[in-house]
Formats: structure tokens, sequence, C-alpha cells
């Protein structure tokens, strides 16, 4: 049994209770407030939208993630899909089926949940007003019900070709949805911002915004605890704010990092600083080759400006301490480079500077300078 999940939304006992903003998220969905979920990455964004959700009694979901969406063809099916997950009853599928006749839907089910599937034809669904025609299915099938509409990973939209357009129509039609509250999540918060704050875009000031911070110290103290609890190991309040100061406090990573603990360690074990290095060995050695993979094919002036982002950090970047520790001169060849990085994905600029997507893989750079 692993005590703790990473890497996807948890729920249940893997969910560290945050009731203070369960409780404000509430009540703007009671309301029909349309809401634009901003903070960090992997700070537990989708995990608290879909348990605050699914704890409000007589209340349901309807979950679209649009990460990685390329095509209009795509985002339909991702809407068709979650109609099909939101009620899989006979009659509400005959009702999905009958509201998308003319994009000649398929249904399967997915053999990782047992789930019922819902597919449309690419070449039925090429044209953008496709999408016109899924969102007026999601309209008529969330009428009159307690229903949240979640759309994650939002910005991806904004890679498909017409996509401008795409934001558009689908406007469009939730504006005239004000019995249903939309939720929109992204992991890119640059991109998130343009959607939503800029004068040009179809949703501008269309969602209020809701702050998704970090989880208060000593609550996530005693979830930790109680979960290393169900395995007989002990964790002491000063080995959890070692991995919180290490991680940056990021949800995702506590997780993953105590996960590793948790491997490397046994049951009636008090853990230490040794089980800390033990857990970052083992996540070393499962994902050695993944970093080599991230950091073959930069320069050496690429290479440079990330080992001095690992061992600085990024909230100042141009400085002359950041340029003596990367051997450089020149600040715009740091902006260059730290552009440069950012598509690759390593790292990105939060609000507080520039940071590495992975706390993992920056103490795996500095460790091999």
């Amino acid at each position: 049994m692993n005590a703790f999940k990473y890497g996807c939304s948890v729920e249940g006992e893997n969910f560290c209770a945050r009731p203070d903003l369960s409780k404000s998220l509430a009540n703007y969905v009671k309301s029909g407030q349309n809401l634009v979920i901003q903070g960090e990455r992997r700070i537990g964004k989708t995990s608290l939208v879909k348990e605050t959700v699914s704890s409000m009694r007589g209340w349901s979901i309807l979950y679209a993630d649009f990460m990685g969406v390329k095509s209009v063809p795509d985002v339909c099916n991702r809407l068709a899909d979650a109609l099909a997950r939101f009620d899989s009853s006979d009659s509400f599928m005959r009702k999905i089926f009958a509201a998308l006749v003319h994009l000649r839907p398929v249904a399967t089910i997915d053999p990782m949940t047992g789930l019922p599937s819902v597919t449309v034809d690419a070449r039925a669904s090429s044209s953008p007003t496709s999408v016109n025609a899924v969102m007026n299915a999601v309209e008529a099938h969330v009428r009159g019900r307690r229903a949240c509409v979640v759309f994650d990973e939002f910005q991806d939209i904004l890679d498909v070709k017409d996509g401008e357009q795409l934001l558009a129509l689908m406007r469009s039609r939730i504006q005239f949805m004000s019995h249903t509250a939309f939720v929109f999540l992204g992991s890119a918060r640059n991109a998130m911002m343009d959607i939503f704050m800029s004068p040009k875009s179809p949703f501008y000031k269309s969602a209020a915004v809701f702050d998704v911070g970090t989880i208060p110290d000593d609550d996530f103290f005693e979830f930790a605890k109680s979960r290393f609890a169900t395995g007989r190991r002990r964790l002491p309040r000063e080995l959890f704010d070692r991995i919180l100061e290490f991680v940056g406090r990021t949800s995702g990573d506590v997780q993953e990092m105590c996960d590793a603990i948790w491997q490397m360690s046994e049951p009636g074990e008090r853990l230490d600083d040794g089980h800390f290095e033990k857990g970052l060995s083992f996540v070393f050695d499962r994902e050695n080759s993944v970093y080599a993979m991230f950091v073959k094919p930069l320069t050496d002036i690429q290479l440079r400006v990330l080992r001095a982002l690992g061992e600085l950090g990024g909230a100042h970047p141009l400085s002359g301490a950041f340029l003596d520790e990367a051997r450089l001169t020149n600040t715009a060849t740091v902006r260059r480079s730290l552009t440069a990085l950012e598509k690759t994905g390593l790292v990105y600029l939060g609000p507080s500077g520039w940071r590495f997507s992975s706390p993992f893989f920056r103490e795996w750079v500095r460790r091999r300078r």
C-alpha cells in the first residue's frame, strides 16, 4: 500500500482537507459564479475543485481536461467524453447521441476505468462551429441540475488552429448559462491570465479570480503524519519542515517526497534525515535517465544558467552574483537562456521569480556540478 499519491488529482483520504478554501469555493459554485483558479503548479487546484464539488450534497461535476488538445475534433471529443462521464445512464447516453447525431458519435468502454466514453467523427467535427454544437449539448444536459462545469488545462485551446475563434464560440455559449458555474484551471499562469485578463480576449473579465495558495504547514504536517502512521512510521516535525523547505511547499511535490521516504523506510521506524537522503536517492535512481535526457540538448551557456538557478534561485537572475555564478558578463545572455529553458518546460517564471518545474531535477542539477 502506498500512503501518498501524486501526479494526479486526489480525493478522499488522499486529499489534505482545506476547509476554508473549500467553503469559499462551494459558495461561489452555488451562486453560479464563474471562476478562474489561480495558483502555482502542482499546488492541488484540480484536487481542491473535485473534492469540494463532490462533497456538496446533490451536486455533480462535468469535468473536461483539455491538456494537449491540438485540433477542433480533439476539443469536441474532450467535451463529448465529459458529457458521457457526467451521467452514464442509458437514458442520458441516448440524449447525448441524439444531440450530437450530426457529429456521428461512437460509444466505447474505457479499458482503464470501465466507464463509457464517447468520441465524435473527426471529419464531421473539423469545423470550429462543431464546438458550438457540443457546447449546446452541455448546456442542455446541465440545465436544471446542480452542476459545476470544470475545464482543466484550459489554456491549451490556444494551441489549436483557430483557437481564438474556439474561445469566442465557447464564450458565446457560456455567457448565457448563468445557472451553472464554470471553473477554469490551467498550469500555464501567463496564458491563463491572457485569456481572462486581456481586453482582446473573448473571456476578458468573464470569471472571478480564485487564489489557491499553499496548505498551512500545521495542517499539512498533521495530514502527512497520519498517512505515515497507517504504515507504522513516525514522522517528526523537523523532518517534515525540511521536506516543505526542499520542495517549496508545493503539495504535489510534498506528496512525491513523502512517497519516496515511505518506499525507503520500514514499519516501526522513526523517520529522520537519513530517510530524506534515501528518498532523494530513490527519486534520482528512478529519474536519472530522464534528467540526463533533459540536459543533453542544452548549450553550455544554458546549462550554466540552469546550474546558477539551482544554486541561487531565480528571484534575481540579472544580479552580479547570478552572473558570477553562471560565469557570464551579459544580462541579455541570461534572459535569452531563461527564455529558451522555459520553452523546454524545465523552468518557468512564477510570481516570485524563475523556478524549476521540479525541485528534484533542481537538486539533481545542483549535485552534478
